[in-house]
């Protein structure tokens, strides 16, 4: 480009020289950007080379990690069975002691807080930690409860009259860890628990209400569950792992809970 400018400069400084009858012509700065003639004393630059330089460079931006998420209360509902399991021991032979209503017998989930920790940069898959209060209640479809014998065993009893209802209640507090995946809304989350026995009673009415304390519940609990949600409401299924009773009492039965969550 810059040999065609030279050529163009001299063609015309060569006209213009013929035209003014003078043989004064001068080509300078044909080195540097700008092009220039000279003829007769007079000085007349020609074009130029300046341009702005195009680069096309691409910025990488390190994506930002999803940060921590901190939740308060969850809260969980639902229906309980117990598992069949022979009666051993102290209980052999006894029938039905464990026959429950499902309906009736409920488990109560609270929650209190617990954190989501992603483990990707989109924040896909998080482990989640927490603790959480849990509250079983066992509805008897029979008119028995349960008291300890002399010897300190957990033993079934009959009862007599107008029964409205007769439970078994176990209170429990402990932590949940898990694995959890979550695409916009909908989140599947699978966790443990371990929980530590807090209170055991038995309750029935009878017609008057009572109420008192048991020896031979488990005094510790591990559970496994899994849940789906939608905006954090869903359902779950849950299994103990740990028999609801010591071993030893009578029966290793192992409680299996439906329902449903919000807030997890």
């Amino acid at each position: 480009m810059k040999q065609i400018i030279t050529l163009f400069a001299i063609l015309v400084a060569t006209a213009t020289g013929v035209y003014a009858q003078t043989d004064s012509l001068v080509i300078f700065d044909t080195k540097g950007d700008n092009l220039g003639i000279s003829i007769a004393g007079f000085n007349i630059a020609i074009g130029g080379n300046d341009r702005e330089e195009y680069t096309d460079e691409y910025i990488y931006h390190e994506p930002r990690r999803k940060k921590i998420a901190t939740n308060f209360l969850g809260l969980g509902f639902g229906g309980m069975v117990l598992t069949s399991s022979p009666y051993y021991g102290p209980w052999e032979g006894e029938k039905d002691i464990l026959d429950i209503y499902p309906a009736s017998s409920t488990r109560i989930d609270l929650e209190i807080v617990s954190w989501n920790i992603p483990l990707d940069l989109r924040g896909r898959f998080y482990y989640r930690v927490g603790t959480m209060f849990s509250y079983d209640s066992y509805a008897f479809r029979n008119n028995i409860t349960m008291f300890n014998d002399d010897e300190g065993y957990l033993m079934p009893a009959p009862l007599d009259g107008q029964i409205k209802y007769t439970r078994l209640k176990a209170n429990y507090w402990g932590l949940n860890m898990g694995f959890g995946f979550k695409v916009n809304k909908v989140m599947i989350m699978i966790q443990g628990t371990a929980e530590l026995l807090t209170k055991s009673s038995v309750k029935y009415k009878n017609p008057q209400k009572s109420v008192y304390t048991i020896n031979g519940v488990s005094p510790f609990r591990s559970r496994i569950s899994m849940s789906t949600s939608w905006d954090g409401y869903g359902f779950y299924i849950d299994y103990a792992l740990t028999p609801l009773f010591e071993a030893g009492t009578g029966n290793d039965a192992h409680s299996l809970s439906l329902g449903v969550r919000m807030g997890f």
